[in-house]
């Protein structure tokens, strides 16, 4: 029977954890933007690029991962800001739009080597199987002081060189509190911000990346069509 009308919807689930100690630091689901999402993945099976990168020659992905610190807010209780997400398309790129991190202060490009798509049926850890008619797509990063250190750095002076100080500036430098994933282009290594899109948004209660410690964020987003 021709089925003319399929109902869809995208989850994202966000973990991030230690990677030596394994400690689970958050886990919880985030907000898709739906539309740059419905727009990205309609480009995408077009093979075209989207309109703020109308010069490109591919279609868009998601192969960045921002981090920020401008989630929360701490008085006497902590509370979370509402993720910056739209059910219209921007038609800006991050820089020039409302959908973008509250207080952006690092990018880290995903490798192919950190995205893992999964079919419908496959089999996952134990007698779990992807769902049919449910494709996921896991991107993941490892963030370590060091590094985080060094590239935020370049993006600000403001950034100390370590975290060790009671100064509570330089800790909270080393403190996010909000990730998001980016469809952007990549030239020699850095993102194209004025090329880039936000996709989704996420905020929790801060992490410290303190030092010695490499953290691993898994980003998963779900795909299901019915």
């Amino acid at each position: 029977m021709f089925n003319d009308k399929i109902d869809s919807q995208v989850i994202g689930t966000l973990k991030i954890y230690d990677k030596d100690s394994g400690e689970m630091l958050v886990q919880k689901k985030n907000a898709i933007h739906p539309g740059n999402m419905a727009y990205v993945l309609a480009s995408a099976l077009a093979g075209t690029p989207t309109s703020v990168n109308s010069a490109g020659t591919t279609g868009p992905s998601i192969n960045w991962m921002a981090f920020g610190n401008g989630g929360s807010v701490s008085t006497t209780t902590l509370s979370y800001k509402s993720p910056r997400v739209s059910t219209i398309y921007d038609t800006q790129s991050i820089i020039a739009s409302s959908s973008s991190l509250y207080s952006p202060k690092y990018e880290q490009e995903i490798l192919a080597v950190g995205k893992t798509v999964s079919y419908p049926g496959q089999p996952l850890d134990g007698d779990l199987k992807v769902p049919n008619n449910t494709a996921k797509v896991k991107f993941s990063v490892e963030v370590s002081h060091a590094k985080y250190a060094a590239d935020a750095r370049q993006g600000s002076e403001l950034i100390p060189a370590s975290d060790s100080s009671t100064d509570t500036t330089a800790v909270a430098a080393f403190t996010f509190d909000e990730i998001g994933l980016l469809s952007g282009v990549t030239n020699a290594g850095v993102l194209e911000k004025e090329k880039t899109l936000m996709l989704t948004h996420v905020t929790f209660h801060p992490v410290l990346l303190a030092a010695n410690r490499t953290i691993v964020i898994d980003y998963t987003i779900t795909i299901q069509i019915s």
